[in-house]
């Protein structure tokens, strides 16, 4: 939502000092009314004995209110209609009574000031001023005199105020379209943002995957290799076998990193989380030879996301892989659970352990896939006692389950 400064109208007197053609206009125009009242004094009012005290007057009533000040914060640039109203009403009214006929000195003055005038009560003040200052005029010279010329002050300072508010509303739309166009330009800087962050992120993601996958497939078919190499002596048809084995277990991880780089989810029918995790387990156990206990506390049906799900799987696939590369274990455990709140997911090898954990780009991964799901990661080691790897999730709530059954994508371990 965009919000509109406080307008402020910016207005300097004299007029080179103006910032609006229409205040320009209003003050050459100002100028002329004076001079065209100069001459008129000048040559039929010369002669009066009162004309050296209304001269200094006229002055006044002129030169005062136009060249009060330059500066926004002077008295006279801010109260310029206020000076207009007391000096060139106090013109006319002693003007009239001097002369003993009515004038229409104020109609220009009026104008001028409403123009000038700001929004706010102290316009309505002056509104009311400049339609009372010629009745007292008409008094001074007697009721006689009252006529049509008394609306000049209102009538005039009415168009004033019309013309400034139509200069607020130009400012207003000014300020507008400035506003609009810096907030284009942080909207563009803001999507060019978000772009490099997405395409960071997706890169993440991508080496994050192409990294638990194949490493664990690699790890699984070395091992298996290694094994099928020992057979091949003693029993060709069994090595035969393993190595037929591993080449489909080659075919399907190429097929899952494909499904990666093209970022499209392994497809089938949706899969229980335990049995997802126990076929990877399970799989993994046979091609490397290394013992491994599936356990799945509190058999309760487990409801969260098929990211989520994913992540799991990544996460079990990298534990396995990091207990036979760094721990050379023999021996894993890995224990799914449910509390009230979270799924957790315990990996447990009985390796050599490490005495500091040090994060390096695999448990990193692992980290950012929980933390990006509001789950966490925790990894603990002692030498010559194993290493317990610890990952967890939110549950999803129950209100979202029956929807996640019917609108959530598929995924299994590939």
């Amino acid at each position: 939502m965009i919000k509109i400064k406080k307008l402020k109208v910016l207005i300097m007197l004299p007029i080179r000092h103006e910032t609006h053609w229409v205040y320009k206009t209003a003050q050459i125009t100002r100028i002329c009314w004076f001079v065209f009242h100069l001459l008129f004094l000048a040559i039929f009012l010369s002669s009066m004995p009162f004309f050296w005290l209304i001269l200094p007057l006229f002055f006044a009533a002129f030169l005062i209110p136009q060249w009060s000040g330059i500066k926004m914060e002077s008295f006279g640039v801010k109260h310029y209609p206020l000076l207009e109203l007391i000096f060139s009403g106090l013109f006319l009214i002693i003007g009239c009574y001097l002369l003993g006929k009515y004038s229409s000195f104020l109609a220009y003055p009026a104008l001028c000031a409403g123009i000038y005038s700001k929004p706010g009560k102290g316009r309505w003040w002056l509104w009311a001023g400049f339609s009372l200052v010629p009745f007292l005029a008409v008094l001074a010279v007697g009721l006689n005199h009252l006529g049509l010329g008394v609306i000049d002050g209102f009538f005039l300072f009415g168009i004033g105020i019309s013309v400034a508010k139509v200069i607020e509303a130009e400012k207003k739309t000014q300020m507008l379209l400035v506003e609009n166009t810096r907030q284009n330009q942080l909207l563009e800087e803001y999507a060019k943002q978000i772009e490099k962050v997405t395409l960071l992120e997706e890169r993440n993601r991508l080496a994050r995957d192409l990294h638990d996958t194949v490493g664990h497939t690699f790890t699984s078919v070395i091992m298996g290799l290694d094994a099928a190499s020992f057979l091949m002596k003693t029993s060709p048809e069994k090595a035969q076998q393993q190595v037929d084995v591993l080449t489909d277990v080659m075919r399907k991880s190429l097929g899952e990193v494909r499904s990666q780089i093209h970022q499209i989810s392994p497809s089938g029918e949706r899969e229980e989380l335990s049995f997802q995790l126990k076929k990877i387990a399970d799989e993994f156990a046979f091609h490397t030879k290394t013992t491994i206990h599936f356990e799945f506390i509190d058999h309760q049906d487990i409801t969260i996301s098929s990211q989520a799900t994913l992540t799991f799987i990544r996460c079990l696939q990298e534990s396995l892989t990091n207990a036979i590369r760094h721990g050379h274990a023999n021996e894993i455990t890995i224990t799914l659970k449910v509390d009230s709140s979270h799924v957790i997911l315990l990996i447990h090898d009985k390796g050599i352990g490490i005495r500091n954990v040090s994060y390096g780009f695999g448990l990193n991964g692992m980290k950012e896939r929980l933390e990006s799901l509001q789950g966490g990661l925790s990894v603990e080691s002692k030498e010559n006692e194993g290493t317990v790897v610890t990952c967890f999730l939110p549950l999803l709530a129950s209100r979202f389950r029956e929807e996640l059954k019917h609108n959530d994508k598929s995924v299994n371990s590939g």
